[in-house]
């Protein structure tokens, strides 16, 4: 089968909600990488994703357009569309229209799909999960969102760092504590100003508030230090966040460094 009849046959799929034909269209590797046997497969970490959409916007719509052949690869413009109509990771229906348009480039593994998304930018990455009321609006990013939200942790290394494969990081020596032994900014506490989210820095424990609120005792407290690490305490998220590499790692990550 060739590449735009297996993306034809796809986009079909998600239309049908036919997930076990799309988890066979789909390699189990990444474009550039391979899971290890612990991790979900490229397939399932994709189906899962468009799964969920497919549930929030029922008239969820892939095209496929401007397809090119560069020696064994191609080259292609993904849209996706449809209306917010219901729960999304903790969001409510928004009724708004979400679309993101995103150049990819496919190549095939054993016959199988790998798609690598070669222009995903961290604000029009933000801009639709706003749409989908996963984001706050930018004049309210200090403030929490309005519903327990949880976007699955491998969409947001994705948005974050643009790879779906782990980044290098060096720094994993330094991690010295892993569970938080409050949960409150102390300085903002003091001050009495409230946080959208807390982090906890991996090294010493400190525990501050994230980077979009107004007082950012997390990243303040790495650029006085220079702990590199630290990790998400807003439910149960638990992902961690290198600053020095801008690396971004699932939760996972702190069970492997048992403190």
């Amino acid at each position: 089968m060739t590449v735009k009849a297996s993306l034809d046959e796809g986009v079909q799929a998600i239309a049908d909600g036919d997930w076990q034909t799309l988890t066979s269209l789909l390699s189990d590797r990444f474009f550039a990488y391979s899971p290890s046997d612990d991790e979900p497969t490229a397939g399932q970490r994709i189906v899962e994703i468009v799964t969920h959409l497919k549930a929030a916007m029922p008239d969820l719509a892939v095209s496929i357009s401007n397809l090119a052949s560069e020696g064994d690869l191609v080259t292609a413009t993904v849209s996706l569309t449809g209306t917010h109509l219901n729960p999304l990771w903790g969001s409510p229906g928004t009724g708004n229209v979400v679309e993101w348009v995103n150049q990819v480039t496919i190549k095939l593994i054993d016959d199988r799909l790998a798609v690598r998304f070669d222009d995903v930018t961290f604000p029009d990455s933000v801009a639709v999960l706003r749409q989908l009321g996963l984001v706050n609006p930018p004049d309210e990013m200090d403030k929490p969102l309005p519903h327990p939200v949880s976007v699955p942790q491998f969409l947001l290394k994705v948005v974050m760092t643009g790879q779906a494969g782990d980044k290098e990081c060096t720094h994993f020596d330094q991690i010295r504590v892993t569970e938080p032994t409050t949960r409150v900014c102390a300085e903002c506490f003091s001050q009495g100003v409230n946080w959208p989210a807390l982090r906890m820095c991996l090294t010493c424990g400190f525990v501050g508030c994230c980077d979009t609120s107004k007082n950012t005792h997390m990243i303040k407290h790495h650029q006085e230090t220079g702990h590199p690490l630290m990790r998400s305490m807003r439910m149960n998220e638990g992902w961690v966040w290198c600053y020095v590499d801008n690396a971004f790692f699932e939760k996972d990550l702190l069970g492997k460094y048992p403190v």
